[in-house]
């Protein structure tokens, strides 16, 4: 009961906060209140891999290893080799289990729905709980779409014949030509293009390894005792039990510490960050347990070490693709990649601590049009330890040289040193990605694929599709974006990076003081930057403010430009 009255509370100070950082007094009747979100841009995670699994991008074409807890968006397909599995975790109620030898695409992702076409190879979609969401899964003679909770094993075959198996549940089998019911324990087989497809029901299906796998995976998440504590918008929180331990903390209520880390572990420091479409710079934790806990919620040392703050257990919080505060350290090396600082920093964002989008339509829009907007901000000479709780900690402040930032350099902590005269950056961090910014991990693509050839597939639901910039508009995005905006002097003062100038400056202006004390023009390329006085007066490295309640989670689909404050999370990961 006190863990429900304290839920409430806490709500109740969230949507106010909420309410404020909008601006609009109805701002808690809108899950998105700056409107940020587009339709369709739903994540998914990928939570099982055996074998050998790869992935083909849907911006970009590319086919890289599949990763746990890699993320996984409209358009993308998973494949599977002849020893290869895995699944993939749309939401806490809904996955897919993939078999060997199989092709999926992930044709529909927005938060309550999600279309699946199976080209070829078996799956098993599997509803775990009760869900709002609308599922369908397509096959090029049916469309499945499951009634309620259960295991539904679909099968297509090389010659395109679909085989259905219900499992569990119920499931209305649909063509162009109508619909039929399929009970618990029937199987189906369907031929022929959708537009004229044939059934007929025959034996069922005998349960084989797959089914048996599926069913010691069910009982595992079905057991966890981690969603008694957060929201059942999250997923991935089964991976928790065996990782770690929830303890009650006086001021949040049920905070979860894990326990298979070593004495010099912080957040965000083990993992990779890796370029996603719409999302930008996203972290890819290597840690088995690293979904949940970094793209929903808050970290904090309590007494027992680090803990994670979920957030109210009655919230809907929304899916980012971290939850960290950006900042550059140390001089220029004159490495070309466009960003004014010699490396790129980031910590943990604590309870309260607002997140500055970097992600969402606004920002993506620039890659369509070629036109962007400001979407970045530098605090310069600013306290890092001022700005973040979590900087104060020894070893919280994580970093990474910026010609190794998303493109697999090492990261490191940071010590008080390093981080003294720091910028603060708010928005997109100006560091272009390539190919290798697109790898979830650092292992090749190996094993055998056969991929089908099958173009067309039966449909009757209309999910919301995307349209994306291709991965070299991207590119070429960002490129344009940190060298107009992030020139990189040479011969600075001895005060480098973030030396002077403690004011807000707007990058694309003429205003600067990114570059040190000095007020003389710098010259790069033929052009100068000059370094004008402060417009603000310098950062206090008092404690912040504290507000009435933790900004755990709420909207991180808010504005893509670099000031807009945001009360916390935002999941608009395919998790409501």
């Amino acid at each position: 009961m006190k863990r429900v009255l304290l839920s409430l509370l806490m709500l109740a100070g969230f949507n106010a906060l909420q309410a404020q950082d909008s601006g609009n007094a109805n701002a808690n009747a809108n899950p998105d209140p700056d409107g940020q979100y587009e339709p369709g841009r739903a994540v998914a995670r990928i939570s099982i891999l055996n074998g050998d699994v790869s992935l083909r991008r849907g911006d970009s074409g590319d086919v890289i290893a599949a990763a746990v807890n890699g993320p996984l968006m409209a358009d993308d397909r998973l494949l599977t080799s002849s020893n290869g599995r895995a699944e993939v975790q749309l939401d806490s109620a809904n996955m897919i289990r993939i078999g060997p030898s199989s092709e999926v695409r992930f044709t529909g992702m927005d938060v309550r729905s999600f279309q699946i076409q199976v080209a070829m190879g078996t799956v098993t979609f599997r509803t775990l709980r009760p869900s709002q969401a609308q599922v369908e899964v397509d096959t090029p003679s049916v469309a499945v779409r499951p009634l309620r909770p259960g295991a539904y094993r679909v099968t297509v075959h090389e010659d395109g014949t679909s085989e259905i198996t219900v499992r569990s549940g119920e499931a209305e089998i649909d063509s162009q030509r109508g619909g039929e019911h399929l009970q618990a324990g029937q199987t189906m087989d369907a031929r022929g293009p959708a537009a004229d497809a044939e059934f007929q029901v025959v034996q069922p299906v005998p349960f084989d390894a797959f089914d048996r796998w599926n069913d010691e995976r069910d009982r595992f998440i079905l057991s966890s005792q981690s969603y008694r504590h957060v929201s059942p918008a999250i997923g991935g929180a089964e991976d928790l039990d065996q990782n770690g331990q929830w303890v009650n903390d006086p001021n949040y209520g049920a905070v979860w510490q894990p326990t298979n880390v070593g004495p010099d572990w912080a957040p965000y420091q083990n993992g990779r960050w890796v370029w996603e479409d719409y999302y930008g710079w996203t972290w890819v934790s290597a840690d088995p347990w690293g979904w949940a806990p970094y793209h929903y919620g808050r970290w904090f040392m309590g007494p027992g070490g680090w803990a994670w703050y979920p957030g109210p257990i009655l919230a809907s919080p929304f899916w980012a693709p971290a939850y960290v505060g950006f900042f550059g350290f140390g001089p220029g090396l004159g490495i070309g990649v466009g960003f004014g600082f010699g490396g790129v920093g980031w910590v943990a964002l604590a309870p309260f601590e607002a997140v500055h989008p970097w992600w969402g339509r606004g920002f993506y829009g620039g890659f369509r049009s070629g036109v962007f907007a400001n979407h970045t901000t530098i605090v310069n000479n600013a306290s890092v330890a001022g700005a973040y709780r979590n900087a104060r900690v020894t070893g919280g402040a994580i970093g990474v040289n910026t010609a190794g930032f998303g493109h697999g350099g090492q990261i490191s902590s940071l010590n008080r040193s390093q981080i003294q005269s720091a910028g603060l950056v708010h928005g997109v961090v100006p560091v272009s990605p390539d190919r290798s910014s697109l790898r979830m991990s650092d292992r090749s693509v190996s094993g055998r694929y056969s991929q089908s050839s099958a173009q067309s597939f039966a449909s009757r639901m209309q999910t919301p599709r995307v349209e994306h910039a291709s991965f070299d508009q991207q590119q070429r995005g960002m490129q344009q974006m940190s060298r107009g905006n992030f020139s990189s002097p040479a011969g600075r003062t001895s005060g480098g990076v973030g030396g002077g100038g403690s004011g807000w400056n707007r990058f694309g202006g003429t205003a600067g003081g990114a570059y040190g004390r000095s007020s003389s023009p710098y010259a790069r390329g033929g052009q100068a930057v000059r370094i004008s006085p402060s417009i603000v007066a310098p950062r206090s490295n008092a404690a912040p403010r504290t507000n009435p309640a933790p900004r755990s989670t709420g909207n991180a689909h808010s504005s893509g430009g670099g000031s807009g404050h945001s009360g916390g999370g935002g999941h608009g990961g395919g998790h409501h």
